[in-house]
């Protein structure tokens, strides 16, 4: 006959082997995982927003380029609706501060309109001279021109000469110069027609309200500056 000895008789059964607990920790590991699935399904439609919004803020991506794309567009067609109303007597784009527009339907037609896209492009071209202007020069390019210019030394007036060695020396005196001037008259005329064009098509000393007056001038002033910031824009997302 066996006898227990006190190491058998207070031996603990090991809850690993047992099946009750098994059968116990089962539904509790069930339940943790139907809540897993259940917050995945909850956050799958805000997980895919999120990176529908990553698209279009993350530099790079292609809906970064797009939002660009898009400023440009929408910055160049309202500095397009100046042009289009002075140059090629058209119904205003938009109906802000206007007494008729082409409405909805109108603007369905417009891609088809020669006429439009040329004043978009004029529209382009004037934003772009524009921008030159106010942007100018970054501090690589100016300061590579300005290391370039030095190597150029000029002497004092010949004395003695030819007129031509004297006209010469003068060509040589304010080479670049020309161009330079020239750049700027040009500049002064796209900033000339812009203004022109978008004061003309939208006058606003026509109202008599003075609250009137200043919301036109300033809506004439972003027209005018909207192409330029979708440019901006648009090279930023580049």
């Amino acid at each position: 006959m066996k006898y227990l000895t006190p190491k058998a008789a207070n031996a603990k059964p090991n809850p690993e082997s047992s099946p009750q607990s098994q059968s116990k920790k089962a539904p509790s590991d069930n339940l943790e995982l139907l809540a897993r699935w259940i917050v995945a399904l909850i956050s799958l439609p805000v997980i895919f927003v999120s990176h529908i919004v990553a698209q279009f803020v993350t530099p790079g991506t292609s809906g970064y380029k797009l939002v660009g794309a898009i400023g440009f567009w929408i910055g160049t067609l309202l500095s397009t609706d100046s042009i289009w109303q002075v140059l090629f007597q058209g119904k205003p784009l938009c109906p802000w501060f206007e007494s008729e527009w082409i409405g909805f339907f109108g603007w369905l037609q417009l891609p088809f309109n020669v006429l439009f896209w040329i004043s978009f492009g004029i529209s382009a071209l004037v934003q772009v001279m524009e921008a030159k202007t106010l942007r100018g020069k970054d501090p690589a390019t100016a300061r590579n021109e300005f290391e370039e210019s030095k190597q150029y030394t000029l002497g004092s007036k010949p004395t003695g000469n030819i007129d031509l060695t004297v006209a010469l020396w003068g060509d040589y005196k304010v080479a670049g110069m020309k161009q330079r001037h020239a750049g700027g008259a040009i500049a002064l005329f796209f900033w000339v027609v812009d203004l022109t064009t978008t004061f003309v098509g939208r006058n606003p000393f026509r109202y008599t309200n003075p609250g009137a007056i200043i919301a036109c001038f300033a809506y004439n002033i972003v027209s005018m500056m909207a192409g330029e910031i979708g440019f901006s824009i648009w090279k930023l997302t580049k």
